[in-house]
């Protein structure tokens, strides 16, 4: 998918992805393209006649696409919410440390450096004359911009009137606008960055700045543009910063840009092919059959008291349950890429990030959609699917009962961990009921031989292991008793997901250092404290995958 410069029909999101990578090897289209891409942009520049022009023209620029000078970003709190996020940018050199550097060894980088932004300037419009003065003047620039990063503090939380006192030159509530945010509070990493860039745009004089930001827009653009735009910044950023011996091809630069910058969009592309509508509407299914389960199993619980119960209730009902991607697909249809127009590629993808990202912090995964994940995070009470997580054998198209015996004990698994929030009289009478569980496991042999497993260290997975089968197992009842054929489906459905050859030394070292019981007794461990598992299969008196009744740890049945 990330290679691909085609795409199924009716693959909306990966032809898109595919027209993407197509332009970005298509160095003929390129070369035809030449300074053109620049030019709306230059012409942004070129309307500075006085100071007071400067903060528009930045403003400008970031709408169409090229955010210079300023970074801004919208993140997430460890709560999910939305924030904005206002720093440094608008120096070309990796480190604000590189700028009048005594080293020796960084010396030679400035230089390099000075060198591409001439060849940038001569480029767009700077005669041979001027280039060393103008040259000069960027990097004189950018020095003073360094030399505020290294002074100053890191990260300052301000009202949004209150920040924008501390910019005050740059306009920083229009800015935000250009960014379509209205926010009260922002996130200003190095004020005294912002200090010194009102200086600048009060004192420093309009053509000055011109030249300094017809640099900036071609540094930016150099990676998408011909040959004699891409070649200065290969040789500064690649061979001398980087130490490659070649360029990084432009495809493989687009594929790195998604991944860093819009996994959305390559998540977007993954569940599209990946993941069948109906199978993602099962999913959610199961989902929402175990959350029911859990309300019911709370209600039920007689060792739990009234406060307990409603903390609980108020856990699972505002719990958000994620089943792969959600981002609206509408999110992408003014995502259009043109085949033959890198350059313009790229600028409408970073107009499409900042039109959508507050969509996109909403909406935000702690990981890609083609990694296989199920998780709970507990400051948002939120359980997240990825789509890679609901492939075959796990989920499939068929529609049994091992998927509420895989998937759904997963799901209710994470959902039991949540629930363990107990306090007081709760909490000692759900220990009460799981800690025969650490004697159950420490009982057993990890590697076959004398090694056993830890089962203090393992003790809250192998909790979470048991509810969530207990859990799971409800739910598929509640859509009516399962006939034979189902409930070894059930059981069958978890033991597949924990499939699996170790090394009996290294079964042996993990019992120091692992908080999960080997893949053995996370199937047969819980199975044994099931009554319906011994029924499922007909065991019968003493047998070794079924304890006695007054032997087995129950803890929501």
């Amino acid at each position: 998918m990330l290679d691909a410069t085609t795409a199924p029909a009716g693959a909306t999101v990966s032809m898109r992805l595919a027209d993407l990578f197509a332009s970005a090897e298509d160095e003929a289209a390129i070369e035809a393209l030449g300074a053109k891409p620049l030019e709306p942009l230059l012409a942004i520049v070129n309307k500075i006649k006085r100071n007071r022009d400067i903060a528009p023209a930045i403003a400008a620029l970031h709408a169409a696409g090229l955010p210079v000078l300023v970074d801004l970003q919208v993140l997430r709190d460890n709560r999910g919410n939305p924030y904005a996020q206002v720093g440094p940018a608008g120096m070309g050199l990796p480190d604000p440390g590189f700028y009048g550097s005594a080293d020796p060894l960084v010396q030679p980088v400035e230089q390099k450096y000075s060198a591409a932004v001439s060849e940038w300037l001569r480029l767009t419009g700077t005669p041979a004359a001027k280039l060393a003065e103008q040259s000069g003047q960027v990097l004189q620039m950018e020095r003073t911009l360094a030399q505020s990063v290294l002074a100053t503090e890191s990260f300052t939380v301000m009202q949004t009137p209150d920040a924008a006192k501390v910019a005050g030159a740059l306009e920083l509530e229009k800015l935000l606008a250009a960014h379509g945010l209205k926010a009260t509070q922002v996130a200003m990493s190095g004020p005294g960055f912002f200090q010194a860039l009102n200086q600048l745009i009060a004192k420093t004089k309009p053509d000055q700045w011109k030249t300094y930001l017809r640099a900036h827009v071609a540094r930016e653009m150099a990676p998408t543009l011909g040959k004699a735009f891409h070649e200065p910044w290969v040789q500064l950023y690649e061979v001398t910063l980087a130490g490659q011996t070649a360029p990084t091809p432009r495809a493989t630069r687009a594929r790195w840009a998604l991944e860093a910058r819009v996994p959305e969009f390559l998540d977007a592309a993954y569940t599209q092919r990946f993941l069948p509508v109906p199978r993602q509407q099962r999913a959610k299914a199961i989902a929402d059959a175990v959350k029911a389960s859990a309300l019911a199993a709370v209600e039920r619980a007689t060792w739990l008291s009234a406060e307990g119960k409603a903390g609980a209730r108020q856990r699972l009902e505002t719990m958000v349950v994620q089943v792969g991607s959600e981002v609206p697909d509408n999110v992408f249809d003014d995502l259009r890429f043109e085949r033959d127009n890198l350059p313009g590629n790229v600028l409408a993808l970073r107009r499409w990030l900042m039109k959508y990202a507050l969509v996109r912090a909403r909406f935000a995964w702690p990981s890609e959609q083609w990694q296989p994940l199920v998780a709970y995070l507990p400051q948002e009470n939120r359980l997240l699917v990825t789509a890679a997580t609901l492939q075959p054998p796990l989920l499939d198209d068929g529609g049994s009962a091992a998927d509420f015996g895989g998937f759904g004990a997963l799901v209710a698994q994470q959902m039991s961990m949540a629930l363990q929030a107990w306090n007081g009289a709760d909490a000692a009478a759900w220990s009460t009921r799981a800690t025969p569980l650490i004697a159950q496991y420490n009982a057993y042999s990890a590697t076959g031989g004398v090694t056993r497993v830890n089962g203090g260290r393992s003790f809250v997975q192998n909790q979470a292991d048991l509810a969530g089968l207990e859990l799971a197992w409800d739910a598929l009842n509640a859509r009516g008793k399962p006939d034979a054929n189902a409930a070894k489906a059930f059981f069958t459905g978890w033991a597949t997901i924990w499939a699996r050859q170790d090394k009996a030394t290294a079964l042996a070292a993990a019992q120091a250092t692992s908080d999960h019981a080997p893949a053995k007794w996370r199937v047969n461990g819980p199975l044994a404290n099931l009554p319906a598992f011994a029924e499922a299969y007909g065991c019968k008196g003493r047998v070794a995958m079924q304890r006695q009744p007054k032997e087995q740890v129950a803890l929501w049945r």
